[in-house]
Formats: C-alpha cells, structure tokens, sequence
C-alpha cells in the first residue's frame, strides 16, 4: 500500500532475500507487469503514471521512464511476438471513476516499445526533464471502448481480449494500425492534458468487437494470457475461472475458484511452462494452484505450447545465469538503509520559514533567491526527477533570474520611496494605497469579478429564499391552513404527562355527498325492513288482536332486550364515545359488495365523530389551562409584591406555553430568535430615521407644560392614595438634638428622644405585624396555586385516560375497515378471476368447435381416399396374379423364368431414391432435396430400359413374349410407384389425422380442467360470500385459544353460544356420574368374584388336607398308645395331667433357660469387653510394630554405613530383636486363635437362644 516495489531473491527458495526497495508510486501499486522475456517491468498505480523499469540487476533496476494515463488505470498488459521484436502495450482507464457509474474501463491507450529502446536509450526520448516518454517515440494511440469493458490481455496480431460490461461476454477487438483520423467537423479548441489525444472522442477511435463469446454471470474480472501467447484466462467475482485457447474461443474449461459470496476472484497468473494456474480469492483470504490433468488427446494439443516455452526458456538461460551471478553478490537490502536520521520538515514548516525568510528579505531591502528544493526521505522517483529538472532549470536560468529579482527590488525601493512622500503630503494630495498598485486593469478587473460574485451570491441566497417561501407557504396550506383542528398538546404542570389531539381536516365535497347517499340509502334500506316485518308479522297471526300482539311483544321485548346489537357482537365499543350509529349494518350481514362499502363509509363518519367528541373534550381542558394560566399570572403580581415587601429573592413560578402547545408561534419569527444582525438597506434605514425623528418630536412635545402633573407632585407628592405598605417603608427622622451627648439633652429633648424611641418601636412592631400577615398570604396564595393546578393535572389524566381509550375504539373501527377493505380486494381478484377462467373457456370452446369440424372433415377425407387406396393395393395384386394367365401359351419352365424377370428391378435407382429419402428423414435443409414421386418414375422406368434390353432375354423366349413381359413389368411397376404414392399420401393423412384428434383432445382435457377450475372457483366465491369474518370484543376468559404470536391466528376457531358450553359442561357431568357408577358396580363385581375364588381356593385347599388326613388314618399303625386312647373312657383327664406335667415341666424348662441365658450373656459379655481389650492391645501392638519397623528401618540404614566398624555387637541386637519379633508374631496368632474361638462360641450360643424351624417328612 506504500508505492513501493521490492526486488526479492528466490534462487534460494527456502531463504529469500530483498534485494532493492523501489520508490516508484506515492499510492498502492495495482499493477505489476512483467514482459515475458524478461526485458521491462510495467507498474502501475492510481495516480496516472506507467513506469517502464528495465528489471536487470546488471543496472541496478535502472527506471526508464513513465507515461501519462488520463483517470484510474484499470489494467496493463504486454506482448511480444517474437524475441528481438517490439513490445506491444495496452493500457485501459475510467477517466473519471468517482464521477462515473460505471467502474468499467472507457479508454485504451497502445503504445509500442521498440527492440532498440534500451540500446538507443538517450533524452531525445522524453519531453522533459521528468523522463515522460514522447508519443512519437512510442507511437501511441489513444482509443475507446465501444462498450465498457473489464480487464484487457493483448495477444498476436494486434488482437485485444475484454469482458464487457453491458453483456458480460468475452470481446475480442483488432487494434488498428494507425492512428484514427481527426474527424472534419470543426470543434472548439479546448485546453487538454498532453496525454489525451485531439481525436480520441472522434467516432473512428470506437473499437467494436469482432467477435463476443459467453462470459460470465457477474459483471467485472480480468483477462489474463499464457505465457507462450496460445491460452486465455478469465476470472469475475462469480468464482469461476474459464480458460480457452486462443484458436477455439468459442469452447471454455471452467473451474470453481473462490464463493461469489466472499467477492469471487481477485486476480489470477499461470506458471512460467502454463501448466499451473493460481487464484487469489477477494475476501476469502485463499491462494488455489490448480493443475492441468491431461488425456492423451489433451497431451499433443499441449505439445505446441510446451515446445514454445521451452524455446523462450533456453533463449532466457544464458541472461538468466549471468543475471543470477550478479544478485548472488548483491548485499540485502535493510529498512535502516531508507530511514531518515531526524524528522523532516513538514510542509507547512517549510512554507512558514520560506515565508518569514521572504519578510525578512523584504525589510532588510535585500534580493530573496528561493532555495534549492530538497527532496524529502521518502520522496518518490518522479520527485527525485523533478527536483532534478528544478535544479537544471535553476543552472540554465541563474543570470536571468537575478536580473528579474534586481529589478523588482529597484522597482519596490522607488514605490517605497514614493508611498513615504505620500505620508507627509496634505490630505487633499494624498494618494490612497490603492493607487500604488501597479497593475490597474488588473485592481479594475478583480474589483469587477467581486462585485459580479457578490451579485451572483446575492441572487442565488433570493433564489434560495425564494424557494424556501414557497416551500413555507406549501407547508402551511397542506399542514395548517387546511387543517380545521389544528395538532396541539397539552401538558401537565407539576408531572410528566402530555395529551394530543387529533388533528383533522375539513371534509370533500365528494365524501361529504358519499355519506349523503349512504345515509339516506341506509334510511330507506331500514325503514323497508321494518315495513316487511310488520306486514309478515300482521299475515302470519290474522286471528290476534292488537292488545295481544303488544304483549306479546312486550315479552318479546323483555326476552331479548332492547333489540339492539352488544358491544360484543358490534366489535367496538365505538358507540360508547360519540361514534354510535343506526345506520350501520349488523356483521353478519355484509354479504354484498354495496353494503361492504357502505358500511365502510359509515365506519369513516363514526371515526370522525369520535374524534370531533374527543377534540371537543380537548377543547375544554386546554380552556382550563388558559384559564389557570391567566389566574397564575395573576396571582404571580401579588405574589411578586408580596416578596418585594418582604425583600424575598425566591424566584416565581410562571407556567409558559411550549411549542407543541402553541404551534401557531412556529409560524411566527420573533426578533430574538434572529442570532445574526440584521442587514437594512439604505431605503430601510431612512425610513428609520424618519421614524426616529417623529417619535422625538412628540416625546418632546408630551415634556411640555403639565399643569395636571405639576399640581399633584405640588400638593401630594404624585400620588392620589397613600398605601399603608408605603408609610410602614419610611422610617421615622431622628431628632436633630440625638446627634449630641446625652449629658447635654435638657429635660424637653429627653422627653422627645422617649417619644421618638417609643415611636421606633411601634413602627418596628406594625412592620413585623404586616411582615407576618404578607408571609400568611404568600402562603395562602402558592396553597391555592397549587390546589388549582394539581385539579388541573388530575383532569389531564383523566382526559389521557379517554384519549387511551379513543385510540384503542379508533384502532377497533380502523380495524373493521381494513378487514373490509381486504374482503373487498378479495372478493375482486376471485371476480377477475372468474372473468379469466370464463374467458378462457370460451376462447377454448370455440377452438374446440374448430378443431371437432377439421376432424371430422379430415376423417371423411381419410375414409374417402383409403376406399380409393384399397381399390389401387387390389388392382395392383390382380396384375401380380394374372401374369401367369397371361402367359398360358408359353411353357412353364419360361414362366417360371419371365416370372422372376417380371419381379426384378432396378437396383441402383432404388438406392438413389432410398438415399434421397435419408437426406428427407435426417431434415437438413441444406441437403439435396427428395426427388418427387413423378421423378422417381422416370428414373424407374430409365432403369428398365436397361432390363429391358434383349441382352436380357432368356433363351428360348420369343421376342413378343419378351416384349409383352416388358409391358406388363412397366405397367407393374407404374402401378407399384402409384400405390407408394398413395401410401405415403395415406400415411401423411393419418398422420395429420391424428394430430388434429391429438389437438381435439388436449383442447377438450383443457376445457374440462378449466370448468373444474371454474366450478371450484364459484364454490369458493359462495363460500367467501357466506363465511363472513367476524370481530368480537370478548372479555378475558371467554377466548379458550392458545395464544400464538402477537397476533393471534383465529382461523380454526369457532364462536359458539354460552348455553351451549353450559349444557356440554352439564352433559359431561351428568355422564362423568354415570361412568363413576358404572366403575363403581364394575368395581364391587370385581370383589365379588375375587371372593368366590378365594373361597373356591379354600375349599380346595380343605378337600386336599381332608384327603391327606384320611391317606393318614388309613396308613395310620394301631399301637398301644392309640389301642390304649381307644380303649380308655376317662381319656381327657388323662390328657389334662399330662398337660399339667408338661406345662410345670416347660416351667422348669423356662426357669432352666433362663438362668443359662443369664450366664450366657455374662460370659457374653465378659468375652466381648476380653474381644475390645484384645483389640486396643493389638492396635497397640500394631503402633509399636509400625514404630518398631521404621526403626529397624532405621538402624539397618545406620547399620549399613557402620557395618565394618560394629559387626560383633549390631549381630547380637539384630538376633535379639528378631527373637523380639517372633514372640509378638506368635502372641498375636494366638489371640487371634482365641479371639476365633470366642466368635464361634458367640454364634453357637446364639444359635441356641432363637430355635430353629425344620421341616418334618413323613
């Protein structure tokens, strides 16, 4: 982005190093070319300059020369054809990018460097010292794009490749070989840059293009060419590359670079052999190398190139090896080598010194020569240059130049002199400074170029003010004069609360005769229902009397209320704020479109009246508060006097109108609001003058004598009333004997000085009196203030409360509307769509008539002509059959011969007909025509003259027989070519037979999918028609909806009746109850049978223990015992001593138990306290034996450093500790046994406490 251009080393590909820093551009450097040999290096950037640089280390990157380029240089490119051949450059500009629209290139500038420009190199070259090229020496040509056009390569034969801008294809433009001649036509000489040629405008520099071929989707890229000049590359911000060769343009490989959505491609360059290509994305920061994938065709096509690139490869070997040579031995470069070694002077520096220099000059009576420019340290090379061609313009003009400054500092010393002699001349002789100038014409003409800016300055702010009027006047007809309610607010004055009204305008004429119509409709639509139900009403009950009736429908009246629509079902709560009608129509009964916008109309009138009643509200308060304002003000003069009196410096509070309260003072300027001073022309200021004298005149006069005056400032000081609050002001004077000692007051002057302090403080005590009753006042008055504007503030609120309110029934009103508004739209687009659907059929109909009448006369035609083809298949088979019958004098055996001579036929002739027939079928209109039918034959018949030689006579045929054969073979095969005639003619019939039953077809399914579309259309219509869209107001509760989004959707929804929810919710209820009944009795069933299976299962249970006990009894051994139970009579109380031994046997058993329990648990006891001590020994033990190991840890680490040195005495401790060890082992083994032992014990006493329950089997 800095302009410069680094020279980098890559012949280490690992380590590259910069070589050289180029200052070459002051801005960024957007276009680096080099030319394919090698020999220059093109740069360019967006200040209008082309550097040519010869890129050779041997001399040292030297900078050639530049070229101007008028407006921002959009591409570079270069060609070389041949090695010691010019080079060919095209350079295309915008001219005028920020102001264009378009950011495509409009010129290309061509111009050629020579072989010999570097050989010949010299300043004849360049215009000026500031090496700018000649156009003569380049031979440049400024031409114009015919379209605007991206990117530009320039390839062989002075061919041009763009992307243009309008079409977005691929151009390809001749350059011409001269110049384009200037156009005849005179043209005024206009002052141009040098670089822009006097007939570049002319219609002859427009290149059209020869050739434009697909492009791509988006506008812009660039064109790139290979190398070896046989490839052209494309790229735009679509992403997409397209890579031709320059022979087959028309044919394009495509690749997907970058994403169009990160900018596409920004640039893109092929490898040195063109066997790579490289992509630069715009915004996606990616670098994409994509490689050629060669078939074996692909590889001889690209056989050419190659061999192109490697001739340009080894005629660049030998400068490339000594070029290499040279920047191997090149130092590299540091930013140290270009810093500067303090800061430089800035710009406005330089210019303050050179100017204080000047003054300085100037006052010393001294010639001032400007300095030698120094460049600055990051100046660039066009800079450099230009100081160069300052300083040898300084050298060439040095005399001339200090003779000029000499003179000029004589002519300045003589002016000098004479503006001196002119200070002490008399006033009446002097000359004004003016006059000194030298140059008059030139004061003269400046003067008159500030005068005429001045007026033009003049006229535009009249213009402007003019303007500005107008626009006012526009504003206040359209926004205040029109408005009949004037858009004010009001606001509070002690909260933050502020209530607008609605502003509105007067009524058309139109609308107001709309409503006219609709109300006076709406009057007689109402009074005929009303008329209607009264006569069906009358018919229906003939029999009633009048007494009757009016009960009936008192009760009638009482059932269903007043007759009149709720809020609820209206859908607004408009009549509730003065927007209430009679006229309107009921919701459910806008079916048509007249009622639709009738009710539309009324709906408008009902807003305009809510408005009117809400503005007339507004009217009130907004009356109120002038009021309370006018009392404010007037209380505050009181209030005001009251803290003068008591010389309080409390500010007052004064309400003041704001702007949006008193909108009518925008329209009105005050002085004050004007900041700047006014400016009064001489007209203006004389007439306020004369005012001013006037108004002098009579102040003077009213000074006069005025005897009224004069007597009451004589009689009573100026004033009629003495007020109480002004003698209570005045302080009593002080005797004149208080001045001296009280020593020296005789006895009448201290009686005065008693009376006088006696006074004093009376008045002092009428002065606090009143000061008390003023504060009570003040009081009393800021109490009222505030009462009165805190009432003010709760009407506001209320009236904000009302506007909330009238803004949510206008919403509901507005609401209506523009659901009708939308029913309208539909209801329209579903008529026009009925329109086109019926318009349709019958256009459809009609071509059906058409097509049903060509069918039917087609069908009869065909019918006809296949009678006509049967009878020519049947005579051409009776001729096939009679041969032989025709022959019956001729022997068989040369019948059979005739026979197949009569069935041969010309063979190449069918193969030409055959042949014409394929050129019929493959339809190329450039191809030979088929022959006709006519022409056939003949060349048929042609060929049988060639069968019909003698040549071909069988032996043994006679010549007549032979001639009748012929004959009848001719007339076969007229005969045949008639009937392919007719077959073909058959074929085509049926086939526009059938086309024209296709038609007929498409055209019947299209009239039937047009009535479906049309009848589902009709039903769609009655069913817009009959399903009204509805508004409610329902209160909260009553929507059982899920809400949605903030508006919710009601689509699905239903609106259904009160009682009728009630008597679901009772059904319910009532069938809840049965179900509960039902489930109860199911319930108590259940039980029930649980019960008898349970008692099945115990009677189960009970025969299976009865048939085990009688298997008992039956396998029972009678043994004594039982004999003896058997036997003895007396065997229950037998039973019962029994029973007592065992029960004082189970006693002692108890007893027994017992006490061994108690033992038991002692020993239990005991052996559990032996358990937790054996525990606390061990755990004891276990410290010990821990501590005892990290000491014999220990002293076998002491004793492995001193093992050489007690080996006798540290054997017998370690014997002696082991022995220690071993005893504790087996004591812990041993309580450990016990410790078993005495769990077992545990157990087995357990064991015997609880019994065990164990099965006994028989």
């Amino acid at each position: 982005m800095s302009g410069d251009v680094y020279i980098i080393e890559f012949t280490n590909i690992d380590n590259p190093r910069i070589i050289q820093r180029l200052r070459v551009h002051r801005s960024a450097v957007l276009h680096l070319v080099y030319e394919q040999y090698g020999r220059y290096l093109l740069t360019g950037s967006d200040d209008g300059h082309v550097f040519i640089m010869d890129p050779r280390p041997s001399v040292e990157f030297n900078l050639l020369g530049h070229v101007l380029i008028d407006g921002l240089i959009m591409s570079i490119s270069c060609n070389t054809p041949t090695k010691n051949g010019d080079t060919k450059v095209v350079v295309t500009s915008n001219p005028s990018p920020k102001d264009a629209k378009i950011e495509a290139a409009h010129k290309i500038i061509q111009f050629d460097i020579s072989k010999d420009f570097i050989k010949d190199f010299s300043n004849d070259y360049f215009v000026s010292l500031k090496r700018d090229l000649k156009d003569e020496v380049l031979n440049r040509m400024n031409l114009n794009f015919a379209i605007p056009s991206y990117g530009a390569a320039v390839g062989p034969d002075k061919l041009i490749y763009a992307v243009s801008y309008n079409h977005k294809r691929l151009c390809k433009i001749l350059l011409p070989d001269e110049p384009p001649k200037k156009s005849p036509s005179p043209t005024p000489s206009v002052c141009t840059p040098r670089s822009i040629s006097p007939v570049e405008n002319n219609k002859a520099s427009y290149l059209q293009p020869m050739v434009e071929l697909p492009g791509h989707e988006l506008t812009g890229g660039k064109v790139l060419l290979s190398p070896h000049q046989k490839w052209l590359a494309t790229c735009s911000p679509d992403g997409k590359v397209h890579v031709r060769t320059l022979e087959a343009l028309e044919r394009s490989v495509s690749v997907h670079a970058h994403s169009f959505r990160q900018g596409g491609v920004r640039s893109m360059v092929f490898s040195s052999d063109s066997m790579y290509l490289i992509t630069c994305g715009e915004r996606d920061s990616t670098l994409s190398c994509y490689k050629w994938n060669l078939t074996s065709a692909g590889k001889n096509k690209v056989a050419s190139a190659v061999e192109m690139f490697r001739t340009i490869n080894s005629a660049l070997t030998g400068v490339r090896k000594k070029e290499d040579e040279l920047i191997s031995n090149m130092s590299d470069w540091m930013p140290s080598m270009s810093r500067p070694a303090s800061r430089p002077h800035s710009v406005i520096e330089k210019d303050t010194q050179e100017l204080s220099e000047k003054q300085k000059a100037v006052q010393n009576d001294e010639i001032y020569s400007t300095p030698t420019p120094v460049p600055s340290s990051d100046a660039t090379w066009l800079e450099l240059q230009e100081l160069e061609a300052i300083k040898e313009e300084d050298k060439q003009y040095a005399d001339m130049k200090k003779e000029l400054r000499t003179e000029i500092r004589d002519l300045r010393r003589t002016i000098q002199t004479m503006m001196k002699k002119n200070e002490i001349l008399p006033d009446i002789e002097k000359l004004g400074h003016h006059e000194f100038n030298l140059d008059v014409e030139e004061q003269q003409r400046m003067q008159a170029d500030g005068d005429a800016e001045v007026e033009e300055i003049r006229t535009n702010i009249e213009f402007e003010n003019l303007a500005k009027v107008y626009l006012r006047d526009v504003i206040r007809r359209n926004c205040w004069d029109s408005m009949v309610v004037k858009g004010r607010s009001l606001k509070a004055f002690h909260i933050l609360l502020e209530v607008t009204n609605y502003p509105m305008r007067a009524r058309k004429g139109d609308e107001m005769e709309e409503l006219k119509y609709v109300t006076k409709q709406r009057e007689i639509e109402i009074a005929e229902a009303q008329a209607r139900k009264e006569i069906t009403e009358s018919q229906s009950q003939p029999g009633t009397s009048s007494g009757e009736r009016d009960d009936r429908d008192v009760d009638d009246e009482s059932e269903e209320g007043d007759g009149k629509e709720q809020p609820s079902t209206i859908g607004s709560l408009g009549a509730m704020y003065g927007g209430g009608s009679e006229l309107f129509y009921s919701q459910f009964e806008l079916h048509t479109r007249q009622q639709k916008q009738n009710q539309i109309v009324l709906l408008k009138d009902a807003i305009h009246r809510i408005k009117t009643a809400f503005n007339k509200e507004f009217d009130d308060v907004y009356k109120m508060k002038e009021m309370e304002i006018a009392r404010i003000k007037e209380k505050n003069v009181r209030i005001r006097k009251i803290m003068e009196d008591l010389s309080s410096k409390d500010s007052v509070w004064q309400p003041e109108w704001t702007i949006d309260e008193k909108p009518e003072r925008l329209l009105q300027v005050d002085d004050g609001e004007v900041k700047v001073e006014r400016y009064i022309s001489p007209e203006q200021q004389a007439k306020l003058d004369e005012e001013q004298k006037l108004e002098e005149e009579r102040r003077l006069r009213e000074k006069g004598d005025n005897a009224r005056e004069r007597a009451l400032d004589m009689m009573m000081g100026g004033v009629l009333e003495v007020k109480k609050e002004d003698e209570l002001k005045k302080d009593i004077p002080l005797p004149a004997f208080m001045t001296k000692s009280q020593e020296e007051w005789s006895e009448d002057e201290k009686k005065a000085a008693a009376e006088y302090e006696k006074k004093v403080k009376e008045l002092n005590e009428e002065r606090e009196k009143y000061r008390k009753t003023l504060e009570a006042e003040l009081k009393k008055v800021q109490t009222t203030l505030a009462d009165t504007t805190a009432n003010f503030d709760d009407k506001l609120s209320d009236l904000f409360q009302r506007k909330i309110k009238t803004e949510m029934v206008i919403n509901q009103e507005e609401l209506k509307i523009v659901r009708l508004q939308y029913s309208l739209l539909q209801e329209e687009e579903l008529g026009t769509k009925e329109a086109e659907f019926t318009r349709k059929l019958k256009s459809r109909q009609t071509k059906k008539s058409g097509s049903q009448t060509a069918v039917s006369g087609a069908k009869k035609e065909s019918e006809q002509f296949r009678d006509t083809y049967d009878i020519l298949v049947a005579e051409d088979k009776v001729l096939d059959r009679v041969f032989k019958r025709e022959f019956a004098d001729v022997p068989a055996s040369q019948v059979d011969q005739l026979y197949k001579l009569f069935k041969r036929r010309p063979r190449g002739r069918r193969l030409a007909a055959e042949l014409s027939m394929d050129v019929v079928a493959t339809g190329n209109p450039y191809g030979d025509r088929p022959l006709s039918p006519r022409q056939q034959l003949s060349n048929m018949i042609k060929g049988l003259h060639e069968l019909d030689d003698e040549s071909h006579m069988p032996e043994g045929v006679e010549l007549a027989v032979w001639q009748r054969m012929c004959e009848a073979r001719k007339s076969k095969l007229e005969s045949e070519q008639n009937v392919k005639q007719k077959a073909l003619v058959m074929a085509d019939m049926n086939a526009f037979l059938q086309k024209r039953q296709e038609e007929d077809e498409n055209w019947k399914v299209d009239i039937e999918e047009l009535t479906d579309c049309l009848n589902r259309l009709q039903e769609e219509k009655l069913r817009f028609m009959c399903n009204l869209e509805i508004q409610f107001l329902l209160k909260q509760g009553q929507v059982e909806v899920e809400p949605g989004p903030f508006i919710y959707d009601h689509t699905d929804s239903i609106l259904i009746h009160r009682g009728v929810v009630e008597d679901l919710n009772a059904t319910i209820r009532q069938l809840g109850e049965q179900k509960i009944t039902a489930m109860t009795e199911s319930k108590d069933f259940r039980k029930g049978i649980h019960v008898l299976e349970w008692e099945h299962k115990k009677n189960l249970m009970q025969i299976e223990d009865l048939m085990n006990k009688a298997r008992d009894i039956q396998s029972l051994k009678v043994s004594r015992e039982l004999q003896k139970y058997l036997n003895d009579a007396d065997h229950e109380s037998k039973k019962q001593q029994e029973i007592g031994k065992l029960e004082e046997t189970l006693d002692l058993q108890d007893r027994h138990h017992e006490k061994n329990m108690g033992e038991r648990k002692d020993t239990i006891s005991q052996l559990r306290h032996t358990i937790r001590k054996k525990e606390r020994d061990n755990h004891k033990l276990m410290r010990e034996l821990q501590e005892l190991n990290v000491t014999v840890a220990e002293r076998k680490h002491i004793n492995a450093v001193n093992a050489d040195k007690h080996a006798d005495s540290g054997a017998e401790k370690r014997m002696h500790d082991i022995v220690q060890r071993r005893k504790l082992v087996d004591l812990a083994k041993a309580q450990a046994q016990e410790v078993a032992v005495l769990r077992a014990e545990v157990e087995r006493l357990r064991m015997r406490t609880f019994p065990a329950l164990v099965q006994v089997e028989h």
